[in-house]
Parts: C-alpha cells; sequence; structure tokens
C-alpha cells in the first residue's frame, strides 16, 4: 500500500483529500505549515483524534460521521512528509507550488528516491516551473481539477458537497508505475493523460473564477457589508449575461491554443464535433449525486471516457462529464452553470479564484496566445483589472512563461519532451 502525504492538510482541500484517506484506510501524514491557522488545524485534529466530515442531508447513503485518524498523523515535520510518503499530493492553492517544491527539496526530496508530487489542481503549465527547482523530469502527476466541490467549515471539520465524476491527471516526466496505479486505486474514475494540454490547457478555473470575481466586485462588496453570501455561480454567471459572454469568449481562446498546437479539441465554436461527443458520452453511466457511487463504478466511468483522455474540451463539455449535467449543443456557458446542481449549494467568492487563478491561469494563458497570434483581448482586460484592482502585477509575479521558448513549450503541451 502507498504512503501518502498530504502538503497543504490545513486547507479546504487537505481536509477533504485527509477524509478520503482516513475513509480509504491508507497510511496518510498530513502536513501543515507552522503559520498560526496550520498550527490550529493540527492542534484541532490531534485533541480530536480525527476529522469530522459533512456531507448534504438526503443525498445518497453516505452519511455525515467522525473520521478517527487512527494510525494516520498530522504535524509540521517535513521531513516526516518526504521520508514517510512514496505520493505526496500538494493540496494547496497553485500560486504556492513553487515554495512548496523547494521547501521539500530542502528536506531532502532527491536525496535518496523521487517521491512522486501530485499538483491538486496544477493549473496552467505548473510543471516547468517545478523541473527548475527539481530537475527536468521530476515525476509529477497534474490535476485538472481538484476531486471534491468542498469548504472547511472549521479547522477540524470538512464538509464535501460533492466528489467528482471524472477528471483528467497528465503524467508527466519519469513516473513509476507502481505510484501511479496507487493513485490510480484511490480515485478509480481518474483518467490519465501523457499529453500535458489535457491539464495545462484543461483549467477550467481559469475559465470560472477571475472574470467572475472581478466582473462582479461592486456585488460581491456589496454582500460582504451586508453579512450576505453573494451566490458566486448562480447570480455571478448564471444571472449575469455580460460575465457569461466573457467567460465564453476566455474558454474559446484556450481551446483555440490547443488546436494551433495539434491537440484533440470538443467544443470549438467552428467545430464542436457534437456527434462525436454524444457517441463517447451515451456509453458513460453518470450519476446524479455522487454518494452511492461504488469503485467499481467509477472504474467503469474513466474507462468508458478514456477517447477524451488526450484531449481539450469546452466548459460545457467538461460540466458534462464532472457533474453529469448534460449537454445540449449550442447551449451558453451561462445557462448550462445555471443547471448545475452543485453549483447552487453554499458556492460563494473566495479570494484566491484571483490571487491564484489569474497568476498560474490567465497569464500563462495569455502568454501562450501571444506567441501563437491567437487573440486573446477578454483574457488581457481581466489581468489588467486584477491590477486595478488589487494593485497586484499578475504578469510580473505569475507564470508568464519568460524563462522557456516557444519551441519548449509547445513540446511540453504537447508530450514530446522525452524522458
Amino acid at each position: 500500500m502507498a504512503r501518502v502525504g498530504l502538503y497543504g492538510v490545513s486547507t479546504q482541500s487537505g481536509h477533504a483529500f485527509l477524509a478520503d484517506c482516513l475513509l480509504m484506510g491508507l497510511d496518510v501524514y498530513g502536513y501543515a505549515r507552522p503559520s498560526q491557522h496550520g498550527m490550529e488545524t493540527v492542534e484541532t485534529l490531534v485533541e480530536q483524534g480525527g476529522i469530522y466530515l459533512q456531507r448534504p442531508a438526503g443525498r445518497g447513503e453516505e452519511t455525515s460521521r467522525f473520521l478517527p485518524l487512527g494510525q494516520a498523523e498530522v504535524g509540521h515535520d517535513l521531513k516526516r512528509l518526504v521520508d514517510g510518503s512514496d505520493i505526496i499530493i500538494l493540496a494547496h492553492p497553485s500560486h504556492y507550488q513553487e515554495d512548496s517544491a523547494g521547501r521539500l527539496k530542502e528536506a531532502g526530496l532527491l536525496e535518496e528516491r523521487r517521491v512522486v508530487l501530485v499538483l491538486s489542481p496544477s493549473r496552467t503549465l505548473a510543471t516547468p516551473y517545478l523541473w527548475r527547482i527539481l530537475g527536468e523530469h521530476y515525476p509529477v502527476v497534474c490535476f485538472q481539477t481538484c476531486p471534491y466541490s468542498c469548504k472547511s467549515t472549521s479547522p477540524g471539520s470538512t464538509y464535501i458537497k460533492r466528489r467528482k465524476n471524472s477528471w483528467i491527471g497528465s503524467v508527466e516526466g519519469e513516473v513509476p508505475r507502481e505510484p501511479l496505479a496507487a493513485l490510480k486505486r484511490m480515485f478509480p474514475q481518474l483518467l490519465t493523460s501523457r499529453i500535458p494540454a489535457t491539464t495545462s490547457l484543461g483549467n477550467i478555473g481559469a475559465v470560472f473564477h477571475p472574470a467572475t470575481y472581478l466582473l462582479n466586485y461592486d456585488g460581491i462588496l456589496a454582500a460582504a457589508a451586508k453579512n450576505t453570501v453573494f451566490p458566486f455561480y448562480v447570480e455571478g454567471i448564471a444571472g449575469n449575461s455580460r460575465v457569461a459572454r466573457v467567460l465564453g469568449e476566455i474558454d474559446q481562446i484556450r481551446l483555440q491554443i490547443a488546436r494551433a498546437l495539434g491537440i484533440s479539441v470538443f467544443g470549438l465554436a467552428d467545430d464542436p464535433r457534437e456527434e462525436e461527443w454524444a457517441a463517447i458520452l451515451k456509453t458513460v453511466p453518470m450519476s446524479a449525486e455522487d454518494s452511492a457511487d461504488t469503485p467499481e463504478l467509477k472504474h467503469l466511468r474513466a474507462k468508458c471516457l478514456q477517447p477524451i483522455h488526450d484531449s481539450v474540451v469546452s466548459a460545457q463539455h467538461w460540466l458534462a462529464y464532472t457533474y453529469g449535467v448534460a449537454r445540449i449543443p449550442g447551449e451558453s456557458l451561462g445557462d448550462a452553470i445555471g443547471r448545475t446542481s452543485t453549483y447552487r449549494r453554499r458556492s460563494y467568492p473566495q479570494e484566491r479564484y484571483i490571487h491564484e487563478d489569474v497568476p498560474t491561469g490567465l497569464v500563462p494563458l495569455e502568454s501562450l496566445a501571444d506567441r501563437l497570434s491567437i487573440p486573446h483581448e477578454p483574457i488581457t482586460q481581466i489581468i489588467d483589472l486584477y491590477r486595478e484592482v488589487t494593485g497586484r502585477d499578475g504578469r510580473r509575479i505569475g507564470r508568464n512563461l519568460e524563462p522557456f521558448d516557444t519551441e519548449y513549450l509547445k513540446r511540453c503541451l504537447q508530450g514530446r519532451l522525452g524522458a
């Protein structure tokens, strides 16, 4: 059994990963940086002796419960994390990944063996930046999205709204067979790909988060002033035609980048490939909610989705295989968001939506579009708005791709760098 390390157990997704690792009976060590929040989280988990898992009431068979730590551990020992793990999941926002890689290296990550790093999620072109720290072809698996729709309700409690039906993980560098097989056992619904564009250009966070947050900024502030919650997806996208239109434009730009690189694409405005998509999804068993899913059903779903594992798809297509939102050809992104039940429960704006997804999403997408001579004005406008609202230069602090030449980036995204 693979030993799993969680870097960032104090985060929202870190709590969810810990809960599922305990449910699966895995040998897990949860690391939190010794910040005030990290220390509070570890202290709470240790005092409780576990974590409270909350699930939506009346949805399937899985109920809310307390999960004891048992033989699992949580703490602040980075060397313990490195020495005791076969897989380390970075369960924190992507703009911290380079810093975390440097800290892991200082703790001995490369001394005896190469522990596989799982970036959850990686956002766009994370691996080339990590390779500058850890060495070319260091083993990395990039998750296209976090496996969970989740919230941390307290330092010792997690609310998992939903586990996503399926997602893509790009296998980058020299990833050994055994830890990869262990990762697939943990997540039977995971589709693996050797084409990094599937996650880097499959970055849905860059589509959904920054423009929605920044273009609804006044409404978000007004709701906060009234001590109410702004319905991020329902009001911010489905109920705002201007925002939905901009998101659709950004979505098409990333699909155009994929097509320019020769990657399989579903959902391009001038070539949607609807018949092919319908034929694939017709074979895929989807559930309205995930709690009744067995590992066998998750594995079957992933097997049926294999034809799209090397593709980049539109946001509407992503909603179809991730959340089971039936695809309606020609439907706007705003309308598809409005039909996504997950987004109607506890979906509120978070500042990380801009501080993560502008530097690690829109900035590299703008750079790629510019190098490939693809018009990108909607992306540029949102990056400029981010600077106007926050005073931060996303292009300077983010993944602007300046260290890499265009040919290297093309080969990287196409999975042609070799090992």
